[in-house]
This record gives C-alpha cells, sequence and structure tokens, in this order.
C-alpha cells in the first residue's frame, strides 16, 4: 500500500543488500551503493507469464488462457474490480520509486576519499566519480519506468519525490493530474537521457554493460509516453463515451520524440524476425530486461502433448485474421481459397508468432486437429487451436530440464519506428516519413509495402494493425487498444477459435468457432485504484466508472 511504503524504512536495505547494514554503511561504500542501484532494475517489468502463469495477451483479444480457473480470466468475465484485479501493481511500483528515491537522495554521499587522495588511482577515481553520475541517470529513469507503469494502469497517480518519513503528512498526499504525471516523466526521461551514453557502461560495446540503461531508452521511454499522452484516452481520461478527441499538438511532440531515438543512429532493424527472441545485445534492442536460463515459459507454454507442455496462452484466431496476405491484401474466410488452406501465403510473422496445425515442432508436426495428440479433446489443450512461438525456445527438453536464457525485449527499434509513423499520420497526414518507417517494418518480414494514397483514417487502420502483428506479445496490445478507446470493438467482442478436422486422407477442415464471450466495459479503459488506497486517503477520486 502506498502508506506504507513510503511511511516506513524498516529492514528495507537490509532485504536487498543482503547483510545488517545501516542506510549509512551501505552509501558510504561504492561497492553497496552498486549492488543498490544493481537491484533497483528488477522493477524493470517483464512479460513472461507474470499473472500466475499468464501472459497478460490473454486478457486481450489476442489469446485465451487454456485454464478456466486461471486468475487471468477475470478480466475477460468482467469480474475484476478495485479490490480483485489480476494486475493490480500499485504497490510494487510504489516500492520502486521509494527505492530510486532513496538512492538519488544517497548516491552523493559514497565516500572516494582513498582514491582521490592517492596520484596514484586517479583514473579510477574518475571512472568512480562517472559511474556515480550513471547510475543517478539510471535511477532516474528507472523511477520514471515505475510511474509509467502506474499511469497506463490507472491515470493520475500521487508523483513522490522523496523518502517520506514518519514526519511526514502522508494523509495529505493527493493524486496528482493525468497531464501533471506525463510532463514528469517526460522531464525525467530527458534529464536521464542528458547524463547518459548512447552504448551502455563507460566504453562503446562494453559486453559487461549490456543490458544496462542507456540515453536511447530514456529517450525511447519518452517516445512511448508521449505516444500514449497523445491518444483519445488520454486526452479525456474521465470520459466514459466513445468520443475519440484528438490534439495535434501533443501527436506532434510524441513525433517528435520518435525521431529523437531514430536520429541517434544507433540501432537498425534485424534481418529476421525470430532473431529477436531471446537475444541479448543484438541491434535492434534499446532495452531488455535480462533472466538466467530458465524453462518455466517453455514449461507453461509448449504445447500439451509434448512431455510436459501445460499449453498457457493461447493465441486467438482474432489474431490470426489480423495477419494479412503476402500480397497485402486481407484474409477473408468467405473466400473458398483462403478458407480451404488458411495459413498458406500469409505474412511470415504468422507461422513465426504462432504454432499453427501441423507445423513442424520439436521433431514432429503439431496436431491441433481435435483428436490429435495437441488438440481438442486432450486435457488442458488449446480451445483456440493454436499454441504459442513467439518467444518460446524449442530446444529446451523439460524431461531432463534443460533451460535457455530469457530477455524481454522492453523497447526495440521497430516500435520507435511504428510510433513515430503513427503520430505522424495525426499530426502531419502527407508526411512521407509515416510509409517510410512503416514499410521499413513490414519489408524486413518480406511484406509488401503499403502504397501511397490511403486516407488519414485508412491510414490510421493500418498502422494500429501493424502494431498488433509486430509487437504481438510483447505487452503492447493491451495498452494500445485502451488509449484507442476502441476496447468495446475488441476486448468485448467473442474471442474466436478454429476447429480442425482431418479426414482419413489425411485432409484438413478449419472452421472458426466462438471460444469465450468476452464482458468489457468503458471504464475497464483504466484500472481501479486498489479500494484500500481509496479508503485510507483523504477524498481520493476512484477512476470513473469503479
Amino acid at each position: 500500500m502506498l502508506f506504507m511504503q513510503f511511511g516506513c524504512k524498516k529492514d528495507y536495505l537490509d532485504r536487498q543488500i543482503g547483510t545488517l547494514l545501516s542506510e549509512q554503511q551501505v552509501f558510504a561504500s561504492y561497492a553497496y551503493t552498486e549492488r543498490f542501484i544493481n537491484g533497483s532494475y528488477a522493477w524493470l517489468p517483464d512479460g513472461f507469464d507474470r499473472i500466475n502463469g499468464a501472459m497478460l495477451d490473454a486478457a486481450t483479444d489476442d489469446a485465451e488462457h487454456t485454464l478456466e480457473s486461471a486468475t487471468i480470466q477475470r478480466f475477460n468475465n468482467g469480474s475484476w474490480n478495485g479490490f480483485s484485479n489480476p494486475d493490480d501493481t500499485w504497490s510494487f511500483f510504489y516500492q520502486g520509486i521509494r527505492r530510486n528515491n532513496l538512492f538519488l537522495e544517497n548516491a552523493d554521499r559514497v565516500n572516494l576519499d582513498a582514491l582521490r587522495l592517492d596520484p596514484a588511482n586517479q583514473t579510477e577515481y574518475q571512472n568512480r566519480i562517472t559511474d556515480l553520475v550513471r547510475w543517478k541517470a539510471e535511477a532516474t529513469f528507472l523511477r520514471a519506468y515505475c510511474y509509467f507503469e502506474l499511469v497506463k494502469r490507472y491515470g493520475g497517480v500521487p508523483l513522490i519525490t522523496k523518502v517520506l518519513s514518519l514526519d511526514d503528512q502522508l494523509s495529505d498526499i493527493q493524486r496528482n493530474s493525468l497531464d501533471e504525471c506525463i510532463q514528469f516523466i517526460a522531464a525525467q526521461c530527458d534529464s536521464a537521457a542528458g547524463k547518459l551514453n548512447i552504448f551502455p557502461g563507460r566504453i562503446a560495446n562494453d559486453a559487461n554493460a549490456s543490458g544496462r540503461i542507456t540515453k536511447g531508452a530514456a529517450l525511447a521511454l519518452k517516445s512511448r509516453v508521449l505516444l500514449y499522452a497523445a491518444s483519445p484516452l488520454y486526452l479525456q481520461p474521465d470520459d466514459l463515451t466513445d468520443v475519440k478527441p484528438t490534439d495535434v499538438t501533443k501527436w506532434a511532440k510524441a513525433a517528435t520524440a520518435a525521431k529523437a531515438v531514430i536520429d541517434l543512429n544507433a540501432y537498425t532493424l534485424l534481418a529476421s524476425y525470430p532473431g529477436l527472441y531471446n537475444s541479448i545485445g543484438n541491434t535492434e534492442l534499446i532495452l531488455a530486461r535480462r533472466y538466467g536460463a530458465a524453462n518455466g515459459f517453455e514449461r507453461n507454454n509448449y504445447p500439451v502433448g509434448y512431455d510436459q507442455g501445460q499449453s498457457g496462452t493461447t493465441p486467438s484466431q482474432n489474431l490470426v485474421d489480423a495477419y494479412e496476405m503476402k500480397d497485402g491484401s486481407a484474409f477473408n474466410w468467405n473466400n473458398p481459397a483462403h478458407a480451404a488452406a488458411p495459413y498458406a501465403n500469409r505474412d511470415d510473422r504468422l507461422a513465426q508468432t504462432i504454432l499453427l496445425n501441423a507445423a513442424a515442432w520439436k521433431g514432429r508436426p503439431v496436431e491441433a486437429w481435435t483428436g490429435g495428440r495437441d488438440g481438442r479433446g486432450v486435457d488442458k489443450a488449446t480451445k483456440t487451436g493454436y499454441y504459442l512461438r513467439k518467444n518460446v525456445a524449442e530446444d529446451v527438453n523439460l524431461v531432463t530440464n534443460t533451460t535457455k536464457i530469457h530477455a524481454w525485449p522492453l523497447f526495440r527499434l521497430a516500435e520507435i519506428y511504428l510510433n513515430y509513423a503513427e503520430a505522424l499520420n495525426e499530426s502531419d497526414p502527407t508526411n512521407t516519413d509515416i510509409l517510410l518507417y512503416l514499410n521499413r517494418v513490414r519489408t524486413r518480414s518480406k511484406q509488401l509495402g503499403i502504397d501511397p494514397g490511403l486516407s488519414q483514417t485508412e491510414m490510421r487502420k493500418r498502422i494500429q494493425n501493424e502494431r498488433r502483428i509486430e509487437l504481438a506479445f510483447e505487452e503492447h496490445r493491451s495498452w494500445d487498444v485502451r488509449r484507442w478507446k476502441e476496447g468495446g470493438n475488441f476486448f468485448g467482442t467473442p474471442l474466436r477459435g478454429v476447429q480442425i478436422t482431418r479426414s482419413d486422407a489425411g485432409v484438413f477442415t478449419y472452421v472458426p468457432v466462438v471460444v469465450e464471450n468476452r464482458v468489457y466495459a468503458p471504464k475497464m479503459n483504466w484500472y481501479p485504484i486498489p479500494q484500500n488506497e481509496v479508503i485510507k486517503s483523504k477524498g481520493w477520486k476512484q477512476n470513473a466508472g469503479w
């Protein structure tokens, strides 16, 4: 709870440093201070089944979790509220904010006198001064990231920039407006970017510093923040209607922020889309959350017919239908040729993201048809007819418990290109950079570029769909649909799958079916503030509709 997180300091350092040290002892030591900032990276989120074994995408029109009892299903049946929210991160991110406030208030206390007074160690002294400047910029970024994670869920939240003591009047804390929060986060990104290098660490391409926050990460966060801030939901956060306001000035600022990342010239698209999966240090990644060797994600998401596979988060027909044909035209079930062979001549990213029926996987074809080893009729089998491919390591053996390094992409260049294209289309719809950067993302996957001549509305739909495809299962869909105020059109409609039958001759027939009727109301564009926080506060207004 917020009031507990900011009003109590007991045992905080002990839990993180792992020894009974006082605050003064920790921040007097360069080594302990380094360990403290490194520990703060734990507040960078990831989407590897973080909601009790499910991906957040299973609460969108892109996927369904195989277990009816999964916590994530509360989003889909509408049974969540301020008392019970499967993705309630309020306390977690305020812990991160407090931790970074503590670092920023104390980092200058590190004692470097021994080095400073030793003529033989002046280089090391200057290196450590440089490190401290960088660490404070990292803490500034991490605090801003925590605030953005709160803002995209709850709207305006209390902005607290110091470590509160028991003498502070915690009951006087109020929610800041959404605009105040956005302005604060953007300013913090600028502050961090001004003190960070394009490359992590002290030198370019320092392998030991891979995964650290850089200037590009700070500017990428600003790009995402200002893109969201220009979107319809953020312009009238309390409005529960379908009205979609626009603000050209805010869209222009979002375009400028995205272009600032591009103009660093520090990143390039990978030639291969699957090359992004669990890749650390590739040329497209701006920042990723790194993990050690593990296999929990594979265990949760391998098809059920493979040893110890649990199916987990399974893609929907809604998502599959969003992938274009190779020629750029839309897939259509009413086209007999499409219906007979629904995965032929499709965007390459379809098969690279989703395990399709009969796809080769771990030495045999996926049997997603009724009666197949991975199909309907098998306990915990997919209800949609599909399994997840993206970020799932094929070369893990769950029986012998082999593992794989994992990395969750927080920012990558393709997102920045799409941010730029979207913001330009809303602020300067005739700008040729819209198609230039949108088509760079498409042609990487051998998808035909979009021709000029589309209206602003038509281009908006193409850009929105491109985000859905390119950024699938990277925790963008939930927030994109909300900020566009399109929740009723996507999250409130039936989730579909496909019924697959196999004839004795081995011929497959595909029929789309409804898997689940979903519940979505306009109030769900924002999460409710945890009700216990509203009760303890003095006059906090709960989010509209809750």
